[in-house]
């Protein structure tokens, strides 16, 4: 799994993801002050500014999804200043249902396994399975090799290849009850599930697959919407196979449930499905991850990004003469242990206009906003508490000047930001800089380095920066 490293916006925190690295969190606040002097692409002017607010797959026949409306775009707040005492907001409202357990039980699945289980089973050659219980070990080079194959064969509709491997290349020497069951798992995903149904009932307690692939081909067969996906046990090293599997079901749940409407399940889904790409071993597919992201964002549009949506939240009722910026400082008085920025309150309640009407009610999000940045993805993920809310794609450093990894806080945000160290204002072709700079701090100074817009938005997706992580000019704008 590639190391990952962390920053946090305002409230926020970012993980650089590497091949190889550590990994970690750090508390975070609002930080202020001014940029160091440029190492990476270079930091803006110094001066004080407010900071800003801050499938590819097989898809079920049915409908398109509902149009979802776009996320709002987040704008500037102003920096505040010394609090006056203000009336406490209402208390946290309790979410009524835990989302992720409409499809994502806690522990995995785990089937009985009949009487008949021969001795010969459990012979030196068992080993316990990262998906509990135990079964002839399964992970090695073929079965890698088969996982990657069985996701590449859903990403493009085409199971060629992972037939070709199974059948006659080195696949063939897997045990024959695993070639069944990953033939039975993709028939699940189709017409053929009473087929499917008639192969789990008899590899399972056979030699050569664990309980947790087979769990995971119990959930196959279920209807869509209606499928629990099991879980993977905590593992340093997840179960190449079921690993794949899990994320194909993933998939077509996300899929199923947006088409559904059923946007906060789909929204988890979505989630879960990236950072379970993201955990994997074998080399991010960057262009699925993109198509994911995609599919996230509609969700997410009806989800934490809609008023109606199932989210945790405090409420804030709007008083005469309030504005966006008044009732952050109310709600940042009453509740210090987080960071909340006029932007994401707007784009929570779907406000489009900067009016707000006395009595309108609020909803104020209270999981900490945080983000994490994969380096070998090349993907800039936004999340509130552990859910993947948005995501982009970024550029990283280039060969010698290597994006570090490490946890950080943001500091400066500012907008159309001049280059000081090339002496280059904003707006002028050669300054790298783009439409916004977030400064990183760490350790509670700034660095030299930062997130920011571009002038080359082709380059996104590239090592094309000093150290810097480049992001589209409407993408940093958003975040």
């Amino acid at each position: 799994m590639r190391g990952l490293a962390v920053v946090a916006l305002g409230a926020v925190l970012i993980w650089f993801g590497l091949s190889q690295g550590g990994s970690g969190t750090v508390a975070a606040g609002e930080r202020g002050g001014e940029v160091e002097p440029a190492v990476g692409d270079a930091a803006p002017a110094r001066e004080t500014v407010e900071p800003a607010a801050g499938r590819m797959m097989r898809r079920p026949p049915g409908p398109d999804p509902a149009e979802a409306a776009p996320i709002a775009q987040q704008q500037e707040a102003p920096r505040i200043q010394q609090q006056e005492t203000l009336p406490m907001v209402e208390e946290p409202r309790q979410r009524e249902e835990e989302l992720e357990r409409a499809f994502l039980p806690a522990q995995p699945a785990q089937p009985a396994q009949p009487a008949e289980a021969a001795d010969a089973t459990r012979t030196a050659d068992l080993a316990a399975n990262d998906d509990g219980g135990f079964g002839f070990a399964s992970s090695g080079p073929g079965t890698d090799r088969v996982a990657e194959l069985l996701l590449d064969a859903w990403l493009a509709g085409d199971t060629d290849e992972l037939g070709a491997y199974l059948n006659e290349g080195e696949g063939a020497d897997l045990p024959k009850p695993q070639r069944r069951l990953i033939a039975a798992f993709w028939q699940a995903l189709g017409p053929e599930v009473d087929e499917a149904r008639t192969t789990l009932a008899e590899v399972r307690g056979q030699g050569g697959v664990t309980s947790g692939q087979l769990g995971l081909l119990d959930a196959a067969l279920d209807t869509p919407c209606s499928r629990v996906v099991p879980r993977a046990a905590a593992s340093s090293r997840p179960e190449p196979l079921a690993h794949a599997m899990r994320m194909v079901l993933l998939g077509d749940e996300a899929a199923s449930l947006l088409d559904a409407r059923e946007y906060a399940r789909s929204s988890v889904a979505w989630s879960e499905l990236i950072k379970l790409e993201i955990a994997a071993d074998w080399a991010p597919h960057r262009s699925a991850l993109l198509e994911w992201a995609k599919e996230l964002e509609k969700a997410q549009a009806n989800h934490r990004f809609s008023a109606r949506g199932e989210w945790p939240s405090i409420e804030a009722t709007v008083e005469p003469g309030d504005s966006l910026t008044r009732i952050r400082k109310r709600v940042m008085r009453a509740r210090r242990d987080f960071t909340i920025c006029t932007g994401l309150i707007e784009a929570s309640n779907g406000i489009t206009s900067s009016y707000i009407h006395p009595g309108d009610v609020l909803r104020i999000p209270t999981e900490p906003a945080n983000c994490i940045v994969d380096l070998e993805a090349r993907l800039v993920m936004y999340r509130h508490g552990d859910e993947i809310v948005r995501a982009w794609e970024c550029g990283i450093g280039k060969p010698g000047h290597e994006t570090p990894i490490g946890e950080y806080t943001v500091g400066v945000k500012q907008e159309k930001p001049a280059h000081t160290t090339w002496g280059l204002p904003y707006g002028h072709p050669e300054n790298p800089l783009g439409s916004h700079w977030l400064s990183l701090a760490r350790d509670g100074k700034n660095t030299s380095y930062g997130i920011h817009g571009t002038n080359d938005p082709e380059g996104v997706g590239g090592e094309v920066s000093l150290g810097c992580i480049r992001m589209r000019n409407e993408d940093v704008g958003e975040l």
